[in-house]
């Protein structure tokens, strides 16, 4: 069973933790194509491409500059992403064999990266997956990576002992997989949380909690080392809990 997670637009590389354990990026040659491309874009052109402020601009076209020299900071995926998902994982929590099990079952897409394992060494950067930037496949991301990350995906998934795809991440992520292949051969299971709206009598999707869940429910899956589909059903963390009525054969939908 593999589960899929979003990146992170904020990135941190002070954390205190150490591993004793990294892995390497599996694209190389196309994640140097595309840090050539950001290299070569000026900061008014890495504005409008993902409509930053001017603080934002300065900091990333120079964490641009920097890509693959040689004191460049580098750091494992998993600690580098600080958005709500990945601080809701308590990641200063986890074994050593917490990391293990996440590096072989949880890959976090990425825009400059494609896919990465949690242990994959990376560096500051900011690419979102929507971004349309002009590229040799394509005129923005997706067409870049939607190829390479189902191949990848459905090659990892074949030597896993349940095929199983469980998706949290988000919508602009989840495009980049072409999830009709994947679905000729595996299972895929879509996650949702919501939260009940007394006034309407319904459940809804609220975004911040619906991240943060996705944070809980990646500690859950990797913490209790997860490979079942019922294992999965027992997530109870914050207050949520699997809502049979509104689930079917490939969605989870877990509520409170």
């Amino acid at each position: 069973m593999i589960t899929i997670v979003s990146p992170t637009t904020t990135m941190n590389f002070d954390k205190n933790i150490r591993l004793n354990k990294q892995s390497i990026p599996i694209f190389k040659d196309d994640i140097d194509y595309l840090i050539k491309l950001l290299k070569s874009l000026k900061k008014e052109e890495l504005s409008n491409l993902m409509n930053l402020s001017e603080d934002l601009t300065i900091l990333n076209h120079n964490r641009h500059k920097n890509l693959s020299t040689k004191n460049n900071p580098k750091c494992e995926s998993i600690l580098a992403f600080d958005g709500e998902v990945f601080n809701c994982m308590k990641i200063c929590e986890f074994t050593h064999e917490d990391f293990d099990f996440a590096n072989g079952n949880i890959r976090i897409l990425s825009g400059l990266y494609g896919i990465l394992k949690p242990l994959d060494l990376i560096e500051p950067y900011r690419l979102e997956m929507k971004s349309k930037l002009v590229n040799n496949r394509g005129d923005d991301l997706y067409k870049f990576w939607k190829d390479k990350i189902t191949q990848n995906i459905m090659n990892e998934l074949s030597t896993h002992k349940n095929k199983i795809l469980i998706n949290l991440a988000s919508s602009e992520y989840l495009k980049c997989i072409d999830l009709k292949s994947i679905k000729k051969d595996y299972t895929f299971i879509d996650i949702n949380f919501k939260e009940y709206n007394s006034s309407k009598d319904t459940y809804q999707t609220k975004g911040l909690y619906a991240k943060r869940a996705r944070g809980y429910m990646t500690s859950f899956i990797i913490r209790n080392k997860i490979d079942k589909i019922s294992d999965l059903k027992k997530f109870n963390i914050d207050g949520y809990s699997f809502n049979e009525n509104l689930s079917d054969d490939n969605k989870l939908v877990f509520t409170r």
